[in-house]
């Protein structure tokens, strides 16, 4: 089944999320040692990291479309208001924050005179050269990072939890 259904998240979704899932936590890891590879590689690092976070975003922006379009499988019926207001909390940040960390390390990028290319095409945005731009930019891109991390920390908490301790199978509609 390629689209959702009420019961469960089609294949094109399921793509999406398990492949912006391991781009996403290999980006991170990754990011972590930029500043560890030798000086020498530093450039080709840095821009496989930009332009993967570029590849992030681009998904994400596809699957926000298709999310759009398709209909979000229901919870089970036991599941508390709360735990509804809290998945829906932790869905809507992850999908702004996955959104937000590449755009501020793009400009970051572009203003730190460092943008992403692909070959000889530069990739960057049409904002001035500034170290004040570059500087928070990437001090947004570093710590909403953080954020991320703690987002996928409680997603994955919660689908442990329905696994193991509720045994409710909610886990199955991703897989």
């Amino acid at each position: 089944m390629i689209r959702n259904t009420t019961a469960a998240y089609g294949s094109v979704a399921k793509l999406f999320h398990w492949l912006i899932f391991v781009l996403l936590v290999g980006m991170l890891i990754y990011g972590y040692f930029l500043d560890d590879f030798p000086k020498d590689v530093q450039p080709l690092t840095y821009n496989i990291h930009k332009l993967i976070g570029l590849t992030i975003l681009m998904l994400m922006i596809l699957r926000l479309g298709w999310r759009l379009v398709n209909p979000k499988p229901s919870l089970v019926q036991d599941v508390p208001q709360w735990q509804r207001r809290v998945e829906r909390l932790v869905h809507q940040l992850m999908y702004l924050f996955i959104l937000v960390m590449p755009i501020a390390g793009w400009i970051g990028a572009s203003a730190g005179t460092h943008p992403p290319h692909l070959g000889g095409i530069d990739l960057s945005l049409p904002i001035e050269q500034s170290k004040a731009i570059a500087d928070v930019s990437f001090w947004f891109h570093n710590n909403i990072a953080l954020v991320v991390i703690a987002l996928i920390t409680i997603h994955f908490l919660a689908a442990l939890y329905h696994q193991f301790v509720k045994q409710d199978k909610i886990i199955n509609k991703m897989l």
